[in-house]
């Protein structure tokens, strides 16, 4: 890892991963987001539902009719939100409690509103039943009125005495007394009119037990069947208004158990609200975080790599003057191209000038080494000719009549002009193969730098 290329690839490979996972991270929040909103909405929905659903428990209570549309509606949407919470549902964007104390909250949730909704099913079948009773008490208190009244006229008619008829008349009054207070209670659940109508109930009943055993009273026929009359209308009349009142009274604790009940669960609904809200923005602080982190380690790299970068152009320049001295540093020949920087070239990156020098430096090298073959041409065919000439002269000195030390003397000279002509032969051959060498060298440089090798 010490070169400068492999820091460049390092540099790059770590930026790469850091900018995708600061683009992975980005994507992410964008989609948790999207999700924690989704969650967060329905789980504060969840809030306002038990809210409508009491807020629909007493409007039915206090209202004729029994649409329970809107509170069946609510209940329902309660219901499937909450096991989707519980549970997930991919198709509405909802994950499944991401931490247990989520998932503690949601259960307990789910327990109270099992006891809740039990109890709003419970106050349906109630409030229908009271409802149908209710339809009924009109006619019902018109007929213990008609009756009570029938019985003054007859004591009237026959002549009894003012307080008997005052008595009599009195139940009149106690039949309305009673329907107003059963009316009143019906519709505020108040206390107050449940204890006056048992007390116009009781007085009402007590009156006409004693006309039932007044003597007086038994000894007019027509009176008697009256008042036996009234005495079973009367049965009835408190059979349906106990019946009533008890399933009104079971009504009112149903409500009121639900009123109690709805802060229970709204307070618990809160507080699973609460911690999705509390782990959405944990989430983000989080992410953020490592965002700020991956942000400055980018940061830092970006420092070096601009560090690095300068190393890089520092190094190029001192490598461009270099190929510039080579270039510069053999003389030129006259048939040596000769390299101009135009003005696109002194526009060109710095390799380009580079590959210009290194181009003018092969030139003159391919002219030396032009010159250099030339030479050893030339060499070659001098140490022929020598050879040529040595064996004229080894004929020639055959015929001579010399003594043999001189002519020995002459042998011995022209073997060693013999060799010296094949160790220059050798030699001029090898320089030649090295002279080649460097001139495919230098042209393999000059092809990666970008211009064409020349000679």
């Amino acid at each position: 890892m010490g070169t400068i290329t492999s820091k460049i690839k390092l540099i790059g490979g770590i930026l790469s991963l850091i900018i995708a996972s600061i683009v992975g991270i980005t994507v992410y929040i964008n989609h948790a987001s999207k999700q924690d909103s989704v969650v967060i909405n329905i789980a504060g929905k969840q809030r306002m539902l038990t809210q409508q659903i009491s807020k629909e428990v007493l409007w039915l209570q206090n209202r004729t009719g029994d649409n329970f549309k809107a509170l069946d509606d609510a209940r329902n949407e309660f219901g499937a939100s909450l096991n989707d919470l519980m549970k997930g549902n991919q198709e509405r964007g909802i994950y499944a409690p991401p931490k247990q104390c989520i998932k503690e909250r949601l259960s307990q949730v789910a327990s109270l509103w099992k006891t809740f909704d039990a109890h709003v099913i419970l106050f349906k079948s109630l409030l229908m039943e009271v409802n149908m009773l209710k339809e009924t008490l009109p006619a019902e208190n018109e007929a213990i009125l008609m009756i009570s009244d029938q019985v003054v006229k007859q004591m009237v008619k026959e002549g009894f005495e003012g307080t008997i008829i005052d008595d009599a008349g009195r139940q009149r009054m106690l039949t309305q007394r009673i329907g107003f207070s059963a009316t009143q209670y019906l519709i505020t659940g108040d206390s107050v009119y449940f204890t006056q109508f048992q007390k116009a109930y009781g007085l009402y009943g007590a009156s006409l037990k004693r006309f039932m055993v007044d003597s007086a009273l038994l000894q007019r026929p027509e009176l008697h069947q009256l008042l036996l009359e009234n005495d079973a209308q009367w049965q009835e009349y408190s059979s349906y208004m106990f019946k009533l009142m008890e399933k009104q009274r079971q009504l009112n604790d149903v409500v009121l158990y639900i009123k109690e009940l709805n802060v229970v669960l709204l307070e618990t609904m809160d507080s699973a609200v609460e911690a999705y809200s509390a782990y959405s923005e944990d989430q983000h602080t989080f992410l953020q975080y490592f965002q700020y982190v991956a942000s400055l380690v980018a940061l830092i790299f970006m420092v070096y790599a601009v560090f690095l970068t300068r190393r890089i152009q520092e190094n190029f320049e001192v490598f461009l003057d270099h190929s510039k001295s080579m270039a510069e540093s053999l003389p030129l020949a006259e048939e040596t191209v000769r390299y101009e920087p135009t003005m696109e070239m002194v526009k060109a990156d710095e390799l380009s000038q580079a590959s210009m020098h290194m181009s003018q430096f092969v030139d003159r090298i391919n002219i030396i080494l032009k010159h250099a073959q030339q030479a050893i041409h030339e060499s070659e065919q001098a140490a022929s000719e020598l050879a040529t000439v040595t064996e004229t002269m080894d004929e020639q000195f055959e015929g001579l009549a010399i003594d043999a030390a001189a002519k020995k003397d002459i042998d011995r000279t022209i073997d060693k002009s013999e060799d010296i002509v094949i160790q220059t032969l050798e030699e001029l051959s090898g320089t030649s193969r090295l002279l080649t060498q460097l001139q495919e060298n230098l042209n393999s440089i000059v092809t990666k730098t970008g211009e064409k090798p020349l000679g």
